[in-house]
């Protein structure tokens, strides 16, 4: 404490007002990086996957119809085809500097825009599992 109050009190907080920008910044930088984004696609690309065999396992997309799934199947094609575009680009964007470009150029959007993509397919999933299984199960009442 004699160390601080040989310091004026102003520079302290001046100090500590700096440091904790440099945080904040240094935080909100990273969490836009596109490796770090295309990691979170992943895992919910990889989720997706999961919840959709659980519902092919079940049997739940075998009660819908022929339309529907083909219209999925396609849509889930699609997002793997962007996903792989996404992880080009990304690949193409070593370093920090180029990264950095990136997010300028929009990466990082596209990035969030597709993992947005992914959770509608995901709560798509969820709700026609909701709903096969609240009908096959509406006549044990």
């Amino acid at each position: 404490m004699v160390i601080l109050s040989i310091i004026p009190s102003d520079l302290v907080r001046v100090g500590a007002i700096t440091l904790g920008s440099i945080v904040f910044l240094f935080n909100i930088a990273r969490a836009v990086r596109p490796r770090v984004l295309m990691q979170k696609l992943q895992v919910r690309l990889l989720s997706l996957e999961g919840k959709l065999q659980t519902a092919v396992d079940e049997n739940i997309m075998a009660e819908t119809d022929a339309n529907y799934i083909a219209q999925f199947e396609r849509s889930v094609g699609r997002i793997r085809y962007r996903v792989s575009e996404l992880h080009e680009k990304m690949l193409l964007a070593y370093g920090i500097l180029q990264e950095m470009m990136a997010v300028w150029r929009g990466h990082s959007f596209e990035i969030f825009v597709c993992i947005r993509d992914v959770e509608a397919l995901e709560w798509e999933i969820e709700i026609k599992r909701a709903t096969e299984l609240k009908n096959r199960y509406y006549l044990w009442q």
